[in-house]
Formats: structure tokens, C-alpha cells, sequence
């Protein structure tokens, strides 16, 4: 089932696309659909994967588990047939499955009317690094990996809506780092490794058995910190799980819950107010993209151009959450980088985007780079 189900996930890679970028952060493009095993073509099993469907299309524009013991979306998940523009089944070699098309503007509304976070298209790209023991054999979890623990990840993050990315473990890998360094938790070594990959976090973890199922330990760091000077994890995590697929589904979680503590916008019921000044416009073609960016943010009720001198366009955002929500989701594009700055990369490509957190009182100035 699981070598069938990561077939379904190569094939329909409509359930989460995922566009990188050039630098850092990832585009996660579609959020609305999902791929579910069934049974039968009946009505009834239909109905149930439709509901499990919105489930699963609730957390990834949420992120958060919790958001499926809500009572507004409990009773959604009942009778989800008004959110749904389409449908279809699908045979992947020899078995059954449901895709179902939910209406992305509605999927925000309910989660808005439920008062939960959304998460927007733009996420952190994490680069995992992990030490796997089978049958006393230990080894860095690489990109190319056949074992079943890979292709878990992979159905996992697509659950999430996390982008991840594993080290190629190719002579440039095996050089800069080993086995003994990812368990030893040697963090300046590992994420001088890390700097090829242009990932915003990096995981250090492990996966062993024991008589109990599969002892697992996760933490995150920032990609860059260099305020971190002892390298302390933004957070960590250990515990024992029934299986390595439960090991897997804890690993996630810890990084899922995070980023949407930091990146997953509520709305907060007061009326707030910014305003966001573009300098050095000179296409057309450049408000287009820049109008589009900042309508997609999470963070972002309404926006109006407020004014245009010269090269300068300003414009008036409403906003859901604060200032420094807003900034935070902006160091996550590559197209933007601040103004004031002299270099030619974005706000994040040359600094750790943890430290993007003071956001100006009153005027936010940037560059598109697009």
C-alpha cells in the first residue's frame, strides 16, 4: 500500500505543488486538493473520502492538527459538498482513489470564520538531516533513498503542506560531513554542509528501534544564525513511537508546528493598518506581480495602491495580523528585499530570516526583484 500511495503521490503531484525558488523559501502553489484511497465507487464511501478529503485540505492551509477538533470545521467535514468544484476517480496500479478539487477562496473563509490560522503559499524550506538505524546499520537519509522511510517523509511533508528537501550524501557531502557528526549534534559543522542546499531551517534528527518501536529525536535551527551562538535548537523534540511511520508523522509535526507558530496568521479582530512603499518601479508588469504577491499573504485582509511618484508606489494594506507578521512573510520571498539595503540579494538570502522580527513603526520600503 505504501509503495502504491507514493506512486499516487509521484503521479499527482497536484496534491502539493511545490515550485522552488532560486533562493530559500518555497512556493507551495496548490492547496485545495487530495488524493484518497477507496474501496468502492458507492455513494457512502465517496461521501467518507470527501470528508477525509477537507480534512486534509484543512491542514495544510492550516497547519494545525488542532484545527480538525474545531466545532465549525467538524461540522463542515459533515457536509462538505459546498466547498467542492470538482471531483474524480482515479485507478493507480490496481487501486482506487478519490481526488477531490475543494474551492481554495472558500477553504480560507471557513478556516477565517472558524477563527484559525492560515498558513500561506510561501514556506520555509527545510533541509533534513537524519541518521537511520536498520538492523544495526546506521546511515544519512539521502535524496535518493529506495528505503521506506524516505518515501514516508515525502507523504508526510505532502500532508503538512512542508517543503523538504535531503542531502544528495554525494563526494561533497561525505567530505564536509559524517554520521558521527549528525548524531554528535556537531551544528557548526552540519550547517556549514547545509549552506550548498539554500534551505531556510535545517533538521538534525535520528531514527533507531528499540523494544518499544522507534525511539526518534528532532531539532531545528535556523539556517545562518549567527546570533546563535551556542547553537541552541528553536526547538526539540525525543520520543518513542509505535513505528518508524508514526516516528516519521512525530518529526514532521515538531517542524509543522513551529513554522505555523511563526508563519500561520489568525485573524486578530482589530483593524490594522500599513502601509508598504516599492521603490525603483519601472514596468507596469512589476505592479501587476507586486498587486498579486500581496493579495496572496496570509497576513493581508485588503490591498490599495495609495499612491505613485516616480519610481515609488505605496501602497495601503489591511492586515489580519500585526507588523511583524507581515514582515516575517515577507523575508520568506525572493523576490523582496528592503531598500535600505545595499546588496543585491533578498532580505533572507544573506541573513537568517529568524532575525526579521523588528519591523519599522511606520513605513516599510522594499525592492522587487521580478
Amino acid at each position: 500500500m505504501l509503495k502504491t500511495l507514493f506512486k499516487a503521490s509521484l503521479l499527482y503531484a497536484s496534491c502539493l505543488f511545490i515550485q522552488f525558488n532560486s533562493v530559500n523559501a518555497t512556493e507551495v502553489t496548490i492547496l485545495d486538493e487530495s488524493l484518497v484511497p477507496v474501496e468502492t465507487r458507492s455513494t457512502a464511501e465517496r461521501n467518507k473520502a470527501i470528508s477525509v478529503a477537507l480534512q486534509n485540505v484543512i491542514l495544510k492551509n492550516s497547519g494545525a492538527t488542532a484545527a480538525l477538533a474545531n466545532p465549525i470545521i467538524i461540522a463542515r467535514v459533515k457536509s462538505p459538498n459546498t466547498l467542492i468544484s470538482q471531483y474524480g476517480y482515479h485507478d493507480i496500479d490496481g487501486e482506487l482513489f478519490l481526488k477531490v478539487n475543494f474551492d481554495h477562496k472558500r477553504i480560507l473563509e471557513l478556516l477565517r470564520e472558524a477563527q484559525l490560522p492560515v498558513w500561506g503559499k510561501q514556506r520555509p524550506l527545510t533541509l533534513i538531516w537524519l541518521v537511520e538505524d536498520l538492523d544495526g546499520e546506521r546511515s544519512i537519509l539521502n535524496d535518493g533513498s529506495l528505503l521506506d522511510s524516505r518515501q514516508i517523509f515525502k507523504l508526510e511533508a505532502e500532508a503538512k503542506g512542508v517543503p523538504l528537501i535531503f542531502p544528495l550524501m554525494d563526494l561533497d557531502d561525505n567530505m564536509q560531513i559524517s554520521i558521527n557528526d549528525v548524531r554528535g549534534m556537531f551544528v557548526e559543522q552540519i550547517e556549514q554542509a547545509s549552506q550548498r542546499y539554500q534551505a531556510d531551517y535545517f533538521v538534525v534528527a535520528s531514527m533507531s528501534p528499540n523494544a518499544n518501536g522507534v525511539e526518534y529525536s528532532v531539532s531545528l535551527f535556523a539556517e545562518g544564525n549567527d546570533e546563535q551562538e551556542m547553537k541552541t535548537p528553536l526547538v526539540t523534540h525525543r520520543q518513542v513511537a509505535v513505528d518508524a511511520s508514526a516516528a516519521v508523522t512525530g518529526i514532521i509535526s515538531t517542524v509543522s508546528e513551529y513554522y505555523v507558530s511563526r508563519y500561520a496568521i489568525a485573524d486578530s479582530g482589530e483593524q490594522l493598518n500599513s502601509t508598504v512603499t516599492f521603490v525603483d518601479i519601472s514596468e507596469m508588469k512589476q505592479l501587476v506581480e507586486i498587486e498579486k504577491y500581496l493579495k496572496q499573504l496570509s497576513a493581508v485582509k485588503a490591498v490599495n495602491v495609495s499612491q505613485m511618484l516616480g519610481t515609488r508606489v505605496t501602497y495601503n494594506l489591511e492586515l489580519f495580523g500585526s507588523l511583524d507578521d507581515l514582515h516575517r512573510l515577507m523575508a520568506l520571498e525572493p523576490r523582496v528585499f528592503e531598500a535600505e539595503s545595499n546588496n543585491d540579494g533578498d532580505m533572507s538570502s544573506n541573513n537568517n530570516i529568524e532575525t526579521f522580527i523588528v519591523v519599522p513603526a511606520q513605513k516599510l520600503e522594499y525592492r522587487w526583484r521580478g
